[in-house]
């Protein structure tokens, strides 16, 4: 039971959210050349209460690959958190994984995307993703890989969640399954990873939802202690606007570091027509020394990194709706 102090809380949350929402929007319709600064301090996203649930996946969850006793767990823990929101519906959805020929694990193995939708009060839906598996290695918890970005969109449910539909378009929620490779096989975008996410957009292209997607943000290996997010080159253009312009107006402009091509859940979307964007640090240790090895542990991630992230994306999501948005 949420207690009255709680309900305040959540409601001064809300409150302060849409304040600075519809701040935001009328900024962007008067097509302010320089947008007002945002003090970060201003916008609500509890990086120490993400960053313990960190700690929870990789300490007592710990490896997550797919169609394990790890990945079972970590799909209960994901909707148990979600229907304790308010506002949020929360589904799981199967699929199946063929693997590779001279993979390590062969043959069929069923993986499952978990999906949370916030309504919204205007047609379309804004998709905020992770991935929550890990890399197929003795001792590998991921702690930024699949880890971090899986507890910051945890705690953006929580911030947004509420009783009534959020102003703008509905936001959903999806943590996909399978975006690792069956090792020893190299990574395909085809054949040998992104099953979950592949498996979503050839599904949603077939049923003809796939228009409802105005937007994709997906995040991943976002709690780099030393972060520093990559300019994915294949990230659609207003989309990278809209971000390198919020992480100035928190004054977070050098979040931003470098360009690279990035193959990851995003593609199967944006070939298929969706606007993408992929937030991620793909520099994790020195020359990425971390990635895929036993140093991606929670010692190398930090909270104050889900925060800037979590925010970056709250600070993002006004601008999103102005301009992919349905215009009635």
């Amino acid at each position: 039971m949420i207690s009255h102090t709680m309900r305040i809380f959540r409601h001064t949350i809300l409150i302060g959210l849409s304040v600075f929402i519809i701040a935001t929007l009328v900024s962007c319709v008067d097509n302010d050349p320089k947008p007002p600064s945002i003090d970060p301090t201003s916008i609500p996203f509890d990086e120490q209460r993400a960053f313990s649930d960190l700690v929870y996946l990789c300490d007592e969850i710990g490896a997550r690959r797919i169609g394990t006793k790890g990945s079972k767990r970590t799909q209960e823990w994901i909707t148990s958190t979600m229907n304790g929101l308010s506002g949020w519906t929360s589904s799981i959805d199967s699929f199946v994984a063929v693997t590779p020929k001279n993979s390590r694990r062969r043959g069929e193995i069923e993986g499952a995307n978990v999906f949370a939708k916030r309504q919204g009060a205007k047609p379309g839906e804004i998709w905020i993703c992770s991935h929550y598996d890990t890399f197929d290695k003795p001792g590998f918890v991921g702690a930024n890989d699949g880890g971090s970005s899986t507890v910051v969109l945890l705690e953006l449910a929580r911030q947004l969640q509420g009783e009534q539909p959020l102003n703008g378009m509905s936001i959903v929620l999806c943590w996909f399954d399978g975006e690792e490779s069956f090792p020893p096989v190299p990574w395909d975008d085809d054949v040998n990873s992104t099953f979950g996410s592949r498996f979503v957009a050839n599904t949603k292209n077939e049923d003809g939802s796939l228009k409802d997607i105005k937007a994709f943000v997906l995040l991943d290996m976002v709690g780099d202690k030393q972060l520093g997010l990559v300019k994915d080159s294949t990230s659609h253009g207003a989309l990278k606007k809209i971000f390198e312009q919020s992480s100035q107006q928190l004054g977070d402009g050098n979040i931003f570091v470098g360009q690279k091509k990035v193959s990851d859940d995003h593609i199967h979307f944006r070939k298929l027509g969706v606007p993408t964007i992929d937030i991620i640090d793909f520099n994790f240790g020195p020359a990425n020394s971390y990635w895929h090895t036993t140093k991606d542990v929670l010692e190398n991630t930090s909270a104050e990194s889900l925060g800037r992230v979590g925010r970056l994306v709250l600070v993002s999501l006004p601008s999103i709706n102005a301009k992919f948005g349905v215009k009635l």
